[in-house]
Parts: C-alpha cells; structure tokens; sequence
C-alpha cells in the first residue's frame, strides 16, 4: 500500500508541474497579449522643453507608464527612444543611455540633447529652433534570458505608445581635444586592400589627426584634419568606426573631390573619393558643421629611413630605439605604424633615423601628461610621452606630426 501512495503522489507530482508550466507558457509566448503599453502624457507637453547646457546634469521631466501586462509579477527595464517620427522605423531614432526599473522614468538633459543632436546627423540646425520630437518607452524584463538551447528571449522587449513632445535642444560647448575623447575619422583605401577592420590600421586604415583650440564637443565630434601623399588612381573614403560603413565621407555624383558628401545611417553609399593627379593635399573634416575639404598642399616634406619608439624601458638610458616603425607605401612612405605592448607604465617619444635630430614630443608644459596619451600634435623636442600597461597600435605622420595610440 504505501508503494502505490508514492506512486501516487509521484504522479500528481508530474500532473502538477505540468499544468503550472501549461498555464504560464501560453501567457509568455502570446505576445499579443502584452505587445504595448500605456506611456502616459507628461502635464507640461503642450509647452516647449528648452534644454540648456546649464541644466545639463538635472532632468528635463519624468515619464510614467502603466506596466506591461505580461500575466506575471515582473521586474521591467526601460528604456527611452527617440525620434522625429512617430514609426521608430529601424536607423530613425536614439535610445537614451540611462535604464530605469520602475514606472517612473527620469529623462536626463544632456541625453537628450545628444539624441537630437544624433538625429539631425551630428549638427543642430543654425539657428537652432523647436522641434517636435517623438518619445516612446521599451521595455524588457532583464532575466528573460536565452537557454543554452535558445537564443530567442522567453519574454520579448515591448514598446510603449508614442508622445509628442516640443524640444529646444542646445550646441554642445567646445573643448580642447584634451578635455573630450575625440571620435576620430579614417582614410581607407588608399593601399588598394579597403582593410576595414583593426588589423587594417596603419596600412589601410589612416587616422586624421587633431586640431588645437577649442575644437570638440562632449560627443567628440569636432574638426579633424590630414595632410599626406593621394595618387590619382586610388580611390578612397573617410568612415568614422573602424568595421563599419554606415559614417562615411564620399564624392556625389561620381568619383572626385569636387562633391564631398556625407553618408549617415539609411543613406544609399556615394562614389569614392579621388584627386585629379598625384601629390599631397590637406583633408579636413568638420564632424559638428557636417563638412569636408579636399585641396592640394603645397609642400616638399622631408622623407626619413626609419622611425623609432625610445624610451627608458629600453633599459639602455635612452639611447636606442625599442623597435622600428613600418612604412606605409601607399602614403609615399610619411605614415609610419607599429604594434607595441608596454609592461607597465612608462614615458616615451618618437624619433626619426635612430637620432635626436628629429623627435616627437607632446605639446604639453611636463613630461608624462596624460592629457596628450592617446593622440596629439607632435612637438619637435617636446615632452616625453607616456602609455600605460597595454598593447599599442601606434601610428604617426611624420609630415604633420600627428600621433594616435590606439589600445587594442
């Protein structure tokens, strides 16, 4: 008798975990059932937000909703998104950094700011004036994790209805390069290879180099600027995330440079960029005022055999070179590139042909400031450099004497 009462009970056991996993399944994956949900209306949106750089650190408002209906009691993460238009079709909106649990959600200044500044391409309009823009919530429980087995989540983000809200945003403050971290451009193409990726830099991937002044916005958009060697039959582009295509600089209307335009995110691709003959010429972009410059410069630089990394690890008192630079050919030999892994950290400079007769130093008033480790102006006979532990791609133009470290 008492073995069929644990049968018994093993039975209904069975019975029972599958009907609890039966009653909750159907709500889970019947996404209908919790596809939207209710942001309500903030009580000051018939008037006009005007954000300013002053408030920056404070919120602009709050948004409230009523929690997705998902069947279960569940802890919900929101997100904000941001659009001109009422679809969020896919490349048409930002998502705002902050995440909120709870259905009070705190809209930051500043974040929104940049959205807008995202949406309009990278500049506000001058004057700058009120624009309509589009607020919806998206939410996701954190724990709907995938299985092993699946890499689909148990419970799928949902999204809120659209608001409309009237917004004054507001241009970014400048900064020196050394106060921000600049969102570098690259030349790509100029070998022939169009190596997009890490592995392409130095080769065929060139950094721009930075601008003194006051030059950038906290974005890290700003101006940029390169001056090397173009041949007339090498096409090439300007991309803005090394891996990808989606900021872009090309010609419109054909190969050239007399049409420079800029692909954003959605955009059809422009033609390459080329130069109506060999020589050197002066690229400079303007990443907040949505411009680009291509014109011929008239110089004779001065062409070096080796370039070399120096520096107290060495362990011989600064008096040879730790390892050697390649030369990239299709930049006539002016952009010098190496990989270097530093143990600790340590100061350095870059010097041409094994010699103090010409070295790169940075601009700052000490040796070691960190203001100027990760690109910078290279100063003939300037102060020491200095990276911390790590490995390096660094790359220099010796023509203009720009330098970028790039830690991999």
């Amino acid at each position: 008798m008492k073995k069929i009462n644990i049968l018994i009970v093993v039975i209904l056991s069975v019975f029972g975990f599958t009907a609890c996993e039966d009653a909750i399944d159907p709500i889970i994956n019947d996404y209908d059932s919790y596809k939207t949900f209710v942001l309500n209306q903030p009580t000051y949106s018939n008037m006009t937000y005007e954000l300013t750089f002053a408030n920056a650190e404070k919120d602009m408002d709050a948004l409230t909703c009523v929690q997705p209906n998902y069947g279960f009691t569940a802890a919900v993460t929101y997100t904000t998104q941001v659009s001109f238009s009422n679809t969020f079709a896919a490349g048409t909106f930002q998502e705002l950094p902050t995440t909120v649990n709870g259905e009070k959600v705190n809209i930051n200044t500043l974040e929104m700011d940049k959205a807008i500044i995202g949406l309009y391409g990278g500049a506000l309009p001058n004057p700058v004036v009120e624009k309509e823009v589009y607020v919806r919530l998206k939410a996701f429980i954190s724990d709907a994790t995938p299985s092993p087995l699946n890499d689909t989540l148990t419970v799928k983000p949902v999204y809120s209805n659209a608001i409309k809200l009237k917004i004054k945003p507001y241009v970014l403050p400048l900064f020196p390069y050394t106060d921000v971290t600049p969102r570098l451009w690259y030349i790509v193409g100029l070998d022939g290879a169009w190596k997009n990726e890490v592995a392409g830099l130095g080769s065929s991937l060139i950094p721009f180099g930075v601008v003194d002044g006051k030059k950038y916005n906290l974005n890290g958009d700003g101006e940029f600027t390169y001056t090397g060697y173009f041949k007339a039959s090498a096409g090439f582009k300007l991309i803005r995330d090394v891996g990808a295509w989606a900021e872009q600089w090309g010609n419109a209307g054909g190969e050239g440079i007399n049409n420079p335009h800029r692909k954003l995110t959605g955009d059809s691709d422009p033609s390459n960029f080329k130069v109506p003959a060999d020589g050197y010429y002066t690229i400079t972009i303007n990443s907040i005022e949505n411009s680009a410059t291509i014109v011929p410069a008239s110089i004779t630089p001065a062409s070096y055999t080796t370039i070399g990394l120096i520096g107290a690890f060495t362990g011989n008192d600064w008096s040879s070179d730790v390892v050697s630079f390649t030369a990239n050919e299709s930049a006539n030999k002016h952009i010098w590139f190496t990989t270097y892994t530093f143990d600790g950290e340590h100061q350095c400079k870059l010097r041409a042909d094994s010699k103090w007769d010409v070295n790169w130093g940075t601009g700052g008033a000490s040796d070691g400031n960190k203001l100027y480790s990760a690109m910078g102006i290279g100063v003939q006979g300037g102060k020491n450099m200095v990276q911390s532990a790590g490995t390096y791609i660094i790359i220099l133009n010796d023509i203009t004497g720009h330098y970028t470290f790039i830690r991999k």
